[in-house]
């Protein structure tokens, strides 16, 4: 699958502090996810970061685990490692806030994420017809297509758009969007999607953030 390459050094979160790259402001998603797909449900959430995301799920889930690298980031129920350290089929759902455009090998990633899920992984990342990659943290971006076909190697999923926090979300006619995005990115007709965009409802806009749910209990063909 084609994605688009950053050509430029890739700054590690936290490599100044803790928190460096690590900002509170998709906490929105979670709570999307926790009243959506957490309900009662034992939740992972994969790069949990400061862990702040955990207190969000809690509010629903009958139990929140967190995964990261970084062994700063170590609390109780947080598994400090790859994910390979974690049992097949070990949870219900997965919740990946704003972490697979950080992920080098994005394919094994999605592959590990659909052994440890037993039902459904949520992932979150930004458009890059909007952003275009610029978050100096970020390895690469997908445009809607790509996100899909990279997720199709899980399971069945349905795409959602909405702002950079998660505050406000829309479901995504695939094909309908994914003309939109080709339309925005190729030159000649760059400027007038951008405009034609903004005169539009808010939920038939481009928007600078994806969501894709995967049901890893039904194949992408199923």
């Amino acid at each position: 699958m084609a994605v688009v390459e950053v050509a430029r050094p890739v700054r590690q979160v936290g490599d100044t502090s803790v928190d460096a790259g690590r900002g509170p402001g998709q906490l929105p998603w979670y709570e999307y996810a926790a009243r959506t797909i957490c309900r009662d449900k034992v939740v992972l959430d994969v790069g949990c970061g400061l862990g702040n995301g955990l207190d969000i799920l809690a509010k629903t889930a009958r139990e929140v685990r967190g995964q990261d690298l970084d062994g700063r980031l170590v609390r109780p129920n947080v598994h400090i490692g790859p994910l390979e350290g974690i049992p097949d089929k070990s949870v219900d759902v997965i919740t990946c806030v704003d972490v697979i455009e950080h992920v080098e090998q994005d394919e094994a990633f999605v592959r590990q994420l659909a052994r440890v899920a037993r039902e459904r992984i949520f992932v979150s990342t930004p458009n890059w017809t909007l952003s275009r990659c610029e978050w100096p943290y970020h390895v690469r971006e997908y445009t809607p297509r790509q996100l899909r076909d990279l997720l199709k190697i899980a399971g069945q999923v349905t795409m959602s758009k909405g702002a950079p926090s998660g505050a406000e979300v829309w479901p995504v006619n695939d094909f309908t969007y994914d003309m939109m995005n080709a339309a925005r990115n190729w030159p000649p007709t760059g400027f007038a999607t951008r405009c034609f965009s903004r005169i539009l409802p808010r939920s038939a806009r481009l928007h600078a953030h994806l969501a894709a749910l995967v049901d890893v209990r039904v194949s992408a063909a199923g």
